[in-house]
């Protein structure tokens, strides 16, 4: 006769980990280093906000973009269909 075990014993691994500990970086004031420390100066990612836009220049954006968009060969436009 066919006899269906109701338990089963699973035995699971425990886990143990250390924490990882690292070294201090040492400073070789290579050019990579110099580059990391001058791009806060020289990358565009400084901005302010302001109260309110300058819509010229938003304008000219998005007219920028619209005509990107519309050159594009791949671009579909649903509000013709």
């Amino acid at each position: 006769m066919l006899h269906l075990k109701t338990h089963h014993k699973l035995h699971l691994p425990t886990l143990r980990y250390q924490p990882l500990q690292l070294a201090t970086v040492q400073n070789d004031d290579d050019e990579l280093t110099q580059a990391i420390a001058n791009d806060v100066n020289t990358h565009d990612d400084n901005w302010t906000l302001e109260a309110a836009p300058d819509t010229r220049e938003l304008n000219t954006f998005w007219s920028h973009v619209q005509d990107d968009i519309s050159h594009d060969p791949t671009w579909q436009r649903f509000d013709e269909e």
